[in-house]
């Protein structure tokens, strides 16, 4: 199903963009946060799925992008593919393990030169080593924690340069 940002609502049901793929998540999708009242013909996701954007025009690497869904029902735009994960394996594991140690060696199976491609049929016969699910889980767990505290020292720089900003504009009054 082809979704736009023209197709985005403030209700409806929630729904994963293209695009977003890119700017709005990173490895792991938490929290949904694009809504559309289009519904005929959706492909819906499946917890625990591996979205891969399709095609881009900057380059291969960026196709090696997936991100992990936790969640069921969510309507999925076009130009996108998804992974289901067998429950041998952590899709948030392997989330990480795709943007971050095969990237450059699944980025070879890419095709195109101005539209870049990248279609499951391109890397369903890739050979990667993965350790047991119980470690699965731990590093995924772990990169999680170390992702969600980034986030927090995020906010608490841009608050210190709220801060800084209106002291230094308080002295020039």
């Amino acid at each position: 199903m082809n979704l736009s940002k023209d197709d985005l609502s403030k209700d409806g049901n929630p729904c994963i963009i293209y695009g977003e793929l890119f700017t709005t998540y990173g490895c792991v999708i938490e929290n949904v946060v694009s809504h559309t009242t289009k519904s005929p013909n959706s492909t819906l996701s499946t917890k625990g799925d591996l979205l891969f954007p399709a095609s881009t025009t900057v380059d291969a690497l960026s196709l090696i992008a997936p991100s992990a869904i936790n969640e069921d029902g969510i309507i999925l735009g076009g130009d996108m593919f998804g992974i289901h994960v067998n429950e041998r394996n952590n899709s948030n594991y392997l989330s990480y393990y795709f943007n971050i140690i095969v990237k450059k060696n699944l980025a070879k199976y890419a095709k195109g030169s101005t539209i870049i491609h990248l279609h499951y049929a391109d890397i369903q016969n890739a050979k990667i080593t993965l350790p047991n699910k119980n470690e699965q889980e731990a590093i995924a767990k772990l990169l999680l924690n170390v992702e969600h505290k980034l986030n927090i020292e995020q906010k608490v720089l841009a608050n210190h340069l709220n801060t800084k900003n209106f002291l230094l504009q308080q002295m020039f009054i």
